[in-house]
Parts: structure tokens; C-alpha cells; sequence
């Protein structure tokens, strides 16, 4: 091949992986505004936190590296997608409601090492007075 055909190949490659990349931020994107919706705070963290990866990674040439990283990018959205969930405080019963979609219900069951716990100031200080976490699964059963 001649200098200019390796060149022309390098481009291409190097156009692929940036849309590659310029897809994984959309999609994180997409994915925190579907799990944060209406959380004003968790919306303005996230995209601070996303974009500050983005940024941190920005002159990573390696393309093995630069392939850790896509991997990383489609695991996050993942976990946003499908491994957390919100649930809203209940003042009255000092209790976290949540309620299950479809796709968290299907990870679930009794032998799984589910855990869900709040995510608040306290539970990073490791507080004992957190209130319970109410889990609804489409049967209109709960858990404790």
C-alpha cells in the first residue's frame, strides 16, 4: 500500500471510533435523562460526571485502550438502563417506594443477591437511620 492509502485507512478508522465514541455519549446521555427524569440534582451531576470521563479521555489514541473504554461506555448505560432504580421517600412511612419495570423484574428473584438500598447523603456517611427501601413488583406484593 502506498503512504497515502495507510493514511487514507488510519482516517477511516479514526472516524469510526469517533462516532463510535460520539454514539456512547449520546446514549449515556439518553440513559441518564430515562433514569434521572425530574431529579434536577442527579440530572446536573450526571452529565457533570459523563462529560468529565469524556473530557479525562479525550486524547487516548491506544486502540485497545480506546476499546476498554467503548466496553465501559456500554456497561454504564447498562447499569443506568437496568441496574438501578428510583423509588420516592414516603415521609408518613419512613419508607423508599419503589416500584420494578419489567426489566429490573426479570434479574429478581429470591436467590438473587439483589440488594437495593437509598442512595442519600446518609448512606454515604454509612447512617443505620436510612428508611427502608418498599419493593413493588408488578403483583402489588412487597418486600422488605
Amino acid at each position: 500500500t502506498t503512504h497515502n492509502e495507510h493514511r487514507r485507512g488510519k482516517e477511516i478508522t479514526m472516524a469510526s471510533t469517533t462516532a463510535k465514541v460520539l454514539s456512547g455519549y449520546r446514549r449515556l446521555f439518553r440513559a441518564r435523562k430515562s433514569l434521572f427524569a425530574g431529579d434536577v440534582r442527579a440530572m446536573s451531576e450526571s452529565r457533570v460526571a459523563i462529560r468529565a470521563e469524556f473530557v479525562k479521555n479525550r486524547n487516548v489514541t491506544d486502540p485497545q485502550h480506546l476499546e476498554g473504554l467503548l466496553v465501559m461506555v456500554d456497561e454504564a448505560e447498562d447499569m443506568l438502563l437496568n441496574g438501578i432504580v428510583r423509588g420516592e421517600l414516603n415521609k408518613e412511612k419512613n419508607t423508599y417506594e419503589v416500584k420494578i419495570k419489567k426489566e429490573h423484574a426479570a434479574s429478581m428473584n429470591e436467590e438473587s443477591n439483589t440488594n437495593m438500598e437509598p442512595i442519600t447523603a446518609e448512606t454515604a456517611n454509612n447512617s443505620s437511620k436510612n428508611p427502608d427501601v418498599v419493593i413493588e413488583k408488578s403483583g402489588g406484593c412487597k418486600s422488605r
